[in-house]
């Protein structure tokens, strides 16, 4: 394969973040916002939302949209090998955690889907997510979902999902991205940065939405010291969802 067909690897050190700094992602063409009646974010863990898209969440709940989101996975599957949580517990810590999130953003009256598709499966139940967001997209419906070849096996397969669902109904689609910023670089010729749009943060967004990843401590946190229970959201992976702007691409 050449190089802009290898698959992203996401076991190794990423791009820093001083590269799209350097990179001036705030010159990207701005994100233009039509009057959208609803809208749906599709996530597939909980905290993928908050992390690529809690500003955006927070302008459209302000401008009168009426937000849905839909938890693809329950996220289980983040500590495979913890020695001291189970996945059901960690299934229900999320859930948890992903609340406490929506308050902080000021999004008390969301109305969240858990679909409990398995964690790392998400690509065997493609059918039954298109299904279910048939059933909530329609033409002046937004739906927002990961890009699908952000580079995670469910968030690609979440996005492909959505791209169907958005293509069968009418719905506009905005692509977010989580592990795009992990393995790709400036220029990457395998991101179509020209359909990229920025969308300028206020301090009030960008302050709260640094509440609401705090608020998923399961993954911002190690769960112990013992092997196994390290934090799958360490420094380095943050400081990418902190900036005061984020990216989508149209």
């Amino acid at each position: 394969m050449t190089s802009a067909e290898q698959a992203p690897r996401l076991d190794q050190a990423g791009t820093p973040e001083t590269a799209w700094t350097d990179w001036h992602l705030e010159h990207l063409p701005q994100l233009v916002l039509g009057d959208h009646r609803r809208a749906v974010f599709v996530a597939p863990h909980p905290d993928d939302e908050v992390l690529a898209s809690g500003g955006l969440l927070q302008r459209l709940s302000g401008n009168g949209t009426v937000v849905t989101l839909v938890s693809v996975t329950d996220g289980e599957a983040s500590h495979p090998r913890s020695p001291s949580v189970t996945p059901l517990a960690l299934a229900d810590r999320r859930a948890r955690e992903l609340q406490q999130a929506l308050e902080f953003l000021g999004l008390r009256s969301v109305d969240v889907v858990r679909l409990a598709l398995p964690d790392g499966g998400v690509h065997s139940h493609g059918d039954e997510l298109v299904a279910c967001l048939r059933g909530l997209l329609g033409p002046d419906v937004l739906c927002v979902a990961p890009w699908q070849r952000d580079g995670h096996p469910d968030h690609d397969a979440t996005g492909a999902a959505a791209a169907t669902a958005c293509a069968a109904t009418g719905a506009p689609f905005l692509k977010s991205l989580v592990w795009t910023w992990h393995w790709a670089v400036p220029s990457d010729p395998r991101v179509p940065w020209f359909r990229a749009r920025c969308l300028p943060l206020a301090r009030i967004e960008l302050t709260r939405k640094r509440w609401a990843i705090r608020a998923f401590r399961s993954q911002t946190l190690p769960l112990s010291s013992r092997p196994g229970d390290e934090a799958i959201l360490p420094p380095d992976i943050l400081v990418r969802f902190d900036r005061p702007h984020e990216v989508f691409l149209t």
